[in-house]
């Protein structure tokens, strides 16, 4: 996942996006590519360390919510140009479904990797896994907040 951010992160700086932001816009979007590398290796390493017993339900729907937080912002250099054309709660609908559409298609690549696992009971409970629908509403709740963010942090 740090590899497609950076690479995202590379394709819009060298394809010129980025230059597009304003200097408000361009300061949180930088903020954003270089602090959530750090802060999902810190909830990751937190998981797998079991450092707060039993948190991990928790520690992942924070993980999920930041996640779609900081997509809404890696995306600011292709969403400027469509949310000009657009009122604000058009932008709010947009940025829901693109969210929702990004997240859909991570618990489906999470599936997969659960249903290929060599471990017996991960293949025989992956398409039971309880936490998908969780996820995604934190995907909504975190596109939300992201949405609200952009709005007041910049002139979207």
């Amino acid at each position: 996942m740090v590899v497609i951010w950076f690479g995202l992160f590379f394709i819009f700086r060298f394809t010129q996006l980025e230059a597009k932001l304003t200097e408000k816009e361009r300061r949180i979007y930088l903020a954003t590519v270089l602090l959530y590398p750090l802060i999902e290796s810190w909830i990751k390493w937190m998981i797998e360390k079991n450092i707060i017993p039993y948190s991990w339900f928790w520690l992942n729907r924070l993980e999920h919510f930041c996640w779609a937080l900081v997509v809404v912002i890696i995306f600011l250099p292709i969403f400027t140009d469509i949310w000009k054309t657009l009122k604000w709660w058009q932008n709010l609908i947009f940025v829901i479904g693109f969210i929702c559409l990004i997240g859909n298609l991570n618990e489906f690549l999470e599936y997969l990797l659960r249903s290929r696992s060599s471990s017996i009971n991960y293949r025989i409970f992956a398409a039971y896994y309880w936490d998908t629908i969780y996820d995604m509403m934190m995907n909504i709740i975190g596109g939300f907040v992201g949405f609200m963010v952009l709005t007041w942090k910049t002139r979207l």
